[in-house]
């Protein structure tokens, strides 16, 4: 069963569906420009379908009486221009058939009525007056009142039409609402690797106690070779000084240990905002709030090489660390019409550690933005994997 057929079949008259036993003829204007007027201004949203041919009997009761072909040809070559000289704005119609149960039906389809209210450009007789209206709300046409006019405005203004049309994602390939990262561990952090390589020296010392003077020191170059390589020259060093290093490799490598562990070992997340609409998107900023659990962060800023003379990055958007939450909050670029654009200029810095691992971890969104009428809203989510 076609679309158009379901809706012929078991949509009940009212504000979107007219049915009509006859087709409009050439004497019958004022019927025609006032019921397409009514369909026009209903207050829905989506196309809106004028049925001929079809007689309804009630709910869920339809009777065909049909169109001869001839009537549907008639149909074709009056009502264009008869909709286009009395109404304004611009109303496209489609005018479809089919044939049910024997019976010629003839659909006049309003897909686009996004500019309403629809008035008379010019009058129509002494009853149908320049810029008077109708519409639809139930199953006869009722003269347009100031309240109508009032919440047509309204969704003129507020409506799908006039608003952007925006969809909030992962970036990768296309937009996604759901991304898998994997486990991030700290295998080679700095520090540690340092603190290795002296405790492998203390341990040759201590296992080189019985060793005479020349056969340890070869020992202890072969080692110190081994760890530090070619690039940094051998140096005698004593047990208590290996035991100092020791206890200050944490110290020593502190930025190095900040540097890989929150960015380094980090997964850049991007948000995207894509807009399929027909009006651009400015001014607006978005909220993401991740959980605050054990095991994942999102960096507050973003680390500089040690080279850098900049410790910190520009371009990256403000991160709060709460208890239980974890809010990230910036305003984002213009997003023009069937456009797709990044939400942060620098990517997070999303750090995962094992604790987390088989998770999902929701990501709710908020986006307020000029011209919405309220915030967008919506959920993504991360899916932990082991490394």
């Amino acid at each position: 069963m076609s679309s158009l057929e379901k809706v012929i079949r078991s949509e009940h008259a009212g504000p979107s569906v007219a049915f009509r036993e006859r087709a409009y003829g050439s004497v019958e204007r004022q019927s025609l420009i006032r019921d397409i007027l009514g369909l026009a201004n209903a207050l829905v949203d989506g196309p809106r379908y004028l049925i001929l041919g079809v007689r309804d009997n009630g709910p869920d009761e339809r009777s065909f009486a049909g169109l001869l072909a001839k009537e549907v040809a008639e149909a074709g070559e009056l009502y264009p221009p008869e909709i286009s000289r009395f109404i304004e704005p611009a109303l496209a119609i489609d005018l479809q058939t089919l044939e049910l149960d024997g019976a010629l039906v003839a659909i006049v389809a309003l897909n686009d009525c996004v500019e309403p209210p629809y008035l008379l450009k010019e009058s129509v007789s002494n009853a149908m007056r320049e810029g008077a209206g109708w519409i639809l709300k139930s199953k006869v046409p009722a003269r347009l009142r100031r309240a109508d006019l009032q919440q047509l405005f309204k969704k003129n203004l507020f409506g799908p039409a006039h608003q952007p049309t925006l969809q909030v994602g992962f970036a990768g390939k296309g937009l996604v609402d759901e991304i898998s990262l994997s486990v991030l561990n700290l295998d080679e952090l700095p520090s540690k690797l340092a603190g290795e390589k002296f405790r492998k020296l203390m341990e040759v010392k201590q296992a080189s106690h019985d060793i005479g003077g020349n056969t340890m020191t070869r020992i202890e170059r072969l080692v110190h070779a081994r760890e530090f390589g070619g690039t940094q020259p051998y140096e005698k060093i004593s047990e208590s000084s290996l035991v100092r290093r020791l206890r200050s490799a944490e110290e020593e490598h502190y930025w190095a240990d900040d540097y890989y562990e929150y960015e380094t070992r980090t997964h850049h997340v991007n948000i995207v905002l894509s807009n399929i609409g027909q009006v651009a998107l400015c001014n607006s900023v978005l909220t993401l709030d991740f959980p605050h659990v054990e095991g994942f962060g999102v960096s507050e800023y973003v680390r500089a090489p040690q080279d850098c003379e900049e410790d910190r990055l520009e371009g990256y958007p403000a991160v709060d660390t709460g208890e239980k939450m974890i809010r990230v909050q910036a305003a984002v670029a213009a997003v023009p019409c069937r456009s797709t654009v990044a939400a942060f200029p620098e990517p997070l810095r999303v750090w995962i550690r094992g604790a987390v691992s088989g998770q999902t971890l929701p990501v709710d969104y908020r986006l307020h933005a000029a011209g919405l009428k309220e915030p967008l809203v919506g959920t993504l989510r991360i899916h932990v994997h082991a490394e």
